[in-house]
Formats: C-alpha cells, structure tokens, sequence
C-alpha cells in the first residue's frame, strides 16, 4: 500500500478504463486523497500493456520496450519502487536487407551509421538532409508531445512521400520503412512524416530499457493500488455544472446503474468515448473521422537455443517480408525473459497483414510467423520450443497525414476547468510515456480546479 487514507468527506472522481493512463491518473487523484472509482470493461487491467509468465519465460505481448527519455514513466516507477527493476537493453538493433542482418549500435549510432552496408554512400550523405530537417524541427518545437498543436505544419505529407521528395527510395526502404514498423507496426506510406521524425530523433538520443519481470509490472501494481472494477462497462457519462454522472454495467449483472461523481476521467479508446459521452460530440467525431485503430498481432517464439544475433530489436523493411513487421530478440532487450541457455523472439506483423490474418487459426498465424523466423535466424529451424498468438483488435491509433493536426486541435478545444477531461492515447503519439503524462495531466488539472481533499497519513 503507498499509505495514503482518504477522507470520507473527499469528493470523488470516475475513471473510464483501467489502460495505463486511467491507472496512472486514478494513482495521482488517489495521492491527493479523491475517492477514486474504476471502470474496466474488460477481464484484465493495463490494456496493451500485458505480460504472460509460462515456464520460465516472461512474454510482453503488448507493449514491449521503454526508451530512456521517458521522463513521466520513469518518474512514476521510481515512486512505486521499480526503478532498480529498469535496466537497458543490449545497445544494438539490426535491419534486415538482402536477407543479412546489418547492426547499428546504439551507443555508437554516428559511427556505425558510416560504416554499415546497410545504404549506399549516395544515401548516407543524403541523409545530412535529413538530420538537418529533424534538429531544425526540434529547435522549433515541431516534436513537442505536449502540444501537439506546434507539429501542425510538418504534418503535410506521409513520411514516404517526404522520404522520395527530398531523400531516395532506399532510405525509405531501409530507413524509413523500419523506423514506421517500429513506432506504428505499419509502412511509411500510411503514416506522418512526424512519426518518420520523431523516431528517428528518438533513436539518436535516447537509450531503450526494460523491465525485470514484464512491462506488465507497473500497471499490475498500479491496479493493486487502485482497485479498478474489471468487466463493468461503462454506457453513458453526462456532465454538469455540479457534476458527472456516469451510467455504467457491474460485472455480472444484467441491468445499468447510475452512480454521480464530482468528476470524470475518460481514458477509453477514442471510439469507445464517441460512444459514451452523447454530450461532446462535436469535440470527439472530428478526431474521430481522422484516427482509426489497428489491429495487431503478436508471435512469441521459446527456442531452445539463442540465435548469435547481438541486437535487442531486428526490423524487416516491407521490400524484404511485407507481413512481419519486426522481431524482438527479447533475451537480449531483458535478460529474464527467457531460462539461460534459452531464447525468446516475439514478433509483431504489420498492420495490413494483421488485418488480413486476423480471423486466421493460430495454426496458420504460427506457420507464416515461423517462416520468417527462421528466414532472419536459420539457426532456429529444429529449435522451437512453442509458440503463443496474441491479437489486439484495436492496437494503435494510426496516426496519418493530417491526424496530428487534429490532435493538436483536439487537445487546444478541451476544457481545462471542466470536470470531465480525457487522457488517452489519441491526444498525443501513442506509447507507455504518453499514457502516464497523459493520466498525470488530466489529475493535475482535476486537483488544480476543484475542491482539493485533505490527505490525512
């Protein structure tokens, strides 16, 4: 328990899904002594942050990584006690090209940018301009998460048509297609340029880390703190002066209740929120109409002995497999992922191709997912020793030319003394990072504008 005692007098606060933003925000309101109620409409708390334990083997299936500069994360880990459980992973990613693995370190990212054969000495010094463009939209404030507002006039073009504009086509097969595949599981062509930069900077400047014992762990504690109501929809939220009334289903049961709080926090998907807030619909449909979600699906392949490759992360550009996005070499990103001696690949498929094989048989999703395996590490082609299919119905916000302004708009038209605000992963680029500064955001400004309970220890 983190020791806080609430008084019975505390006004009281709902939380719309018990994704890492609704239990990040639901954890902050509860420090400052609110009366906070939970509603999870599913089975499980965290929502794409999971993690299975099977045999020694400790499986992200959702979210997979942490990146160093993810100051809120990080912050709120070290509050609940898990900052000594972060550690970095092996500082290499490899891409694939031509069937051979090209590494980059990441801590010698300039240098093993010169020398790799993974592009050609044309691209490699096209790729001045390139940086030129990421600093000066750095110095701008063009990659401000927090408003997204300032990333409005980068957001003309798909990173692809930017990559062919003014770089070549093997940087956008090379490069460009593998930074998408990781940010957003897609290629370039369907994303923002915002995304092909943000990425990009993110690489050079930031080391990646992981969690001892999953991802799963921060919410899993989070959710022991603040108790969410799991399988207990949520159909209408209605606000006043006064305030939120939300109608909701308790678990088990066949008909609604109505229960009145004096504020809400709506972290459901962005589809889910157009559902059940009737009220603000001209502030959600637009942003809707911009933003739709991907499906997604994920592969963890137990081997019984570890492939020599050194990188933490290996990424497939669409020119080499059009479906597998990417493969985490998770032995390497954590070292208790897999028993010693053992090996742990957790494949994520491109969206379109998630789309296609959703409805597939795990029989069929293990075959195609194999056959890439053992394409990128031939070594492993006698050694599986299972398999686990995940499918994520709605993954991701896909965040296309035009989408950030939309958020950016979104973000400015929200209320900031209203007592229904919203923190979720269509305000911002999607990630654990944006959730908990998200959540903590919404807290903030609920504490900041409404009557603050005393905290009594």
């Amino acid at each position: 328990m983190d020791g806080t005692l609430i008084n019975d007098r505390a006004p009281s606060v709902a939380i719309i899904g018990a994704g890492l933003s609704g239990l990040s925000a639901a954890y902050r309101l509860r420090k400052q002594g609110w009366k906070v109620g939970v509603f999870e409409s599913s089975g499980l708390a965290g929502g794409r942050v999971q993690t299975v334990h099977y045999e020694g083997y400790v499986i992200d299936t959702g979210a997979s990584a942490l990146a160093e500069s993810y100051r809120g994360y990080l912050q709120l880990a070290r509050e609940l006690g898990l900052g000594a459980e972060i550690e970095p992973a092996m500082p290499a990613i490899g891409i694939v090209r031509d069937g051979t693995i090209h590494l980059l370190r990441t801590n010698r990212m300039m240098r093993t940018g010169i020398t790799t054969g993974l592009l050609s000495w044309t691209s490699k010094i096209k790729l001045l301009r390139l940086g030129f463009d990421i600093v000066h939209a750095k110095l701008r404030g063009r990659l401000d998460y927090a408003d997204m507002r300032r990333a409005a006039p980068l957001d003309t073009e798909s990173a692809r048509d930017y990559a062919l504009r003014v770089l070549n086509g093997e940087i956008d097969s090379y490069l460009g297609d593998p930074i998408a595949r990781t940010m957003l599981i897609t290629d370039t062509d369907k994303i923002s340029k915002v995304e092909l930069f943000s990425g990009l900077a993110n690489i050079m400047s930031t080391r990646i880390l992981a969690m001892r014992g999953g991802q799963g762990r921060l919410p899993e504690m989070l959710a022991a703190l603040v108790k969410p109501q799991l399988e207990c929809p949520v159909l209408r939220v209605t606000g006043s002066d006064d305030h939120v009334e939300v109608e909701y289903r308790p678990s088990g049961a066949t008909d609604s209740a109505v229960q009145r709080f004096d504020a809400c926090v709506v972290c459901c998907p962005l589809f889910e929120a157009v559902k059940i807030c009737p009220d603000l619909q001209a502030l959600l449909q637009p942003l809707s109409s911009a933003l739709r979600y991907t499906k997604a699906i994920t592969v963890a392949v137990a081997t019984r002995i570890r492939p020599s490759c050194p990188a933490f992360l290996v990424q497939l550009p669409s020119c080499e497999d059009p479906d597998i996005a990417l493969m985490f070499v998770e032995h390497n990103k954590c070292a208790d992922r897999a028993p010693p001696g053992r090996g742990l690949i957790g494949v994520d498929w491109e969206a379109t191709a998630s789309e296609r094989f959703f409805d597939a048989s795990d029989e069929d999703i293990v075959a195609h997912t194999l056959k890439s395996v053992i394409k990128v590490f031939p070594e492993l082609g006698d050694q599986i020793e299972f398999t686990q299919v995940t499918r994520w119905a709605a993954a991701l916000p896909l965040t296309g030319v035009g989408a950030y302004r939309r958020i950016g708009e979104f973000n400015a038209a929200l209320d900031p003394k209203s007592r229904l605000q919203f923190a979720a992963d269509y305000m911002s680029a999607a990630g654990q990072n944006t959730a908990v500064e998200m959540g903590a955001r919404a807290a903030a400004r609920i504490t900041a504008n409404f009557a603050r309970p005393a905290v009594v220890r």
